[in-house]
């Protein structure tokens, strides 16, 4: 599998078409989630849904459940059918096929798995919360909820890897450009 993402990457990264594809697929989706978020908050309370959270207390995880209902707990399965697809997929193609461009032009080992690791974890997190929510109000494995919740701090832990790494890869390469041009 790491190697079909790695070759997806690659396809992206050297087609200025699929790379600006890709981009506006991540611009619709953040679009759309931020959207359904908003929705859910002003219709039902509770503040960010636990996805944007850095770790997922089970009590929290309850006691936000339990505050938004029934129909915000249906808009929250709906935010989660939206991130499965098309927004994890989107956000891992562009961002990691962006990073393997700086990398190539830094001649740096190539580090654009962190926006794949990013996306499994999400995908664990993911799933789990929205069987829980499917099963509330009965109360889940505290142990799947705890797995949920580390996989929910290595998802954004490996996304800010991954976006602090093309910045300064992106930083690194406008300078050296910059100075290759003035010699």
């Amino acid at each position: 599998m790491m190697f079909m993402i790695n070759k997806l990457l690659q396809t992206v990264a050297d087609s200025k078409p699929l790379l600006i594809a890709a981009g506006l697929s991540e611009a619709f989706s953040v679009g759309v989630m931020i959207r359904r978020s908003g929705y859910l908050q002003s219709t039902f309370g509770g503040g960010l849904p636990p996805d944007l959270w850095f770790g997922i207390p089970e009590e929290k995880l309850y006691s936000y459940l339990d505050v938004i209902g029934v129909g915000g707990r249906e808009a929250y399965r709906r935010i989660n059918s939206w991130d499965f697809f098309p927004y994890m997929p989107s956000y891992m193609i562009f961002y990691g096929a962006l990073l393997l461009i700086q990398c190539r032009s830094a001649q740096a080992s190539n580090i654009s798995w962190v926006f794949m690791a990013a996306m499994l974890c999400d995908i664990i997190e993911t799933g789990t919360f929205n069987y829980a929510t499917k099963q509330f109000p009965t109360h889940i494995s505290s142990t799947f909820i705890r797995v949920a919740s580390i996989a929910n701090e290595i998802k954004w832990l490996s996304f800010g890897v991954g976006m602090v790494s093309l910045v300064g890869l992106f930083v690194y390469n406008s300078r050296r450009r910059d100075r290759l041009h003035q010699e």
